[in-house]
């Protein structure tokens, strides 16, 4: 499955890039493990990810306060899912409009939705690179999940803050918009570099070409997107799964009352085997 996936690393630049690096490698190699179920694998990916990032800053003086904004699309056929931590963006470029796919976990956004800041006040303030959740900070981080469906025709752009914060959307569409993705990428670049961003800057473009549409073997929530808290348990894991139900018996299994008690229900059951045995045999 095609994955898109940019991460913007934070705590200076060294730092930074040890950071993103960790976290770009550890998801791509968990998503090559496990595929089975596509949200659930995404959210474990990023689970790792963070576990990863935060045992090196612990490990290493030099990379203490480390961490990753991180947010990636994986095309499952005809969806494409949607995981973002941080500030780093990801849009959908349909019908001639640039629609976004995730909300920034930043300071300043959360002053735009609450009202108290436009989005021109937010690109200008002092704090717009302060941000408010990221992979490798703490034990727990918030995981934005959403998902889009996906058509021919349909482009696909994940970029960091270092480009988003400069270019309205207007521009950043027609950038993004004109040519192959290769030259798109190319025309985002020099566009903030000659903008003087003082930031790295990294963006990826994907097109559909063509779409598969097959039956999932999971549901699709029609909330989206949603936020879930992500730690070392399987807690949030979990409630990924809930708003993901597959659909094979497995699925049905863990809805009934009796499957917390499988295994002693198996086990009750097996010594009963042995006991009707054993009174056959004599």
């Amino acid at each position: 499955r095609p994955l898109l996936l940019v991460a913007d690393g934070m705590g200076g630049h060294n730092t930074g890039e040890v950071a993103s690096a960790h976290a770009t490698e550890v998801v791509r190699a968990r998503l090559e493990e496990n595929r089975a179920h596509p949200p659930m694998a995404l959210a474990k990916a990023l689970q790792a990810a963070n576990r990863q990032v935060l045992a090196q800053a612990r490990s290493d003086p030099r990379h203490e306060g480390m961490g990753t904004t991180l947010t990636a699309i994986l095309i499952d056929d005809s969806v494409g899912l949607v995981a973002h931590v941080g500030d780093t963006r990801a849009y959908l470029l349909r019908d001639g409009a640039l629609h976004p796919l995730t909300q920034d976990h930043s300071w300043v956004a959360e002053r735009v939705r609450q009202g108290l800041l436009s989005e021109d006040e937010a690109r200008h303030h002092r704090w717009r690179n302060v941000i408010t959740n990221a992979l490798g900070a703490t034990e727990r981080f918030r995981l934005d999940l959403a998902h889009v469906r996906l058509r021919p025709g349909d482009r696909l752009l994940v970029a960091s803050d270092g480009l988003t914060s400069l270019l309205a959307d207007a521009v950043l569409y027609d950038t993004a918009a004109s040519g192959t993705p290769e030259e798109a990428v190319e025309a985002l670049l020099d566009a903030a570099d000659a903008r003087g961003s003082p930031d790295n800057v990294s963006a990826v473009v994907a097109d559909v070409v063509e779409v598969q549409v097959r039956d999932k073997p999971y549901d699709l929530p029609a909330e989206a997107p949603w936020t879930v808290e992500v730690g070392a348990t399987q807690t949030g894991i979990r409630e990924v799964e809930d708003r993901y139900p597959g659909r094979g018996p497995m699925t049905w299994m863990r809805k009934q009352a009796w499957y917390p008690y499988r295994l002693w229900i198996v086990g009750s059951a097996y010594l009963a085997f042995l006991l009707v045995l054993f009174v056959a045999m004599r």
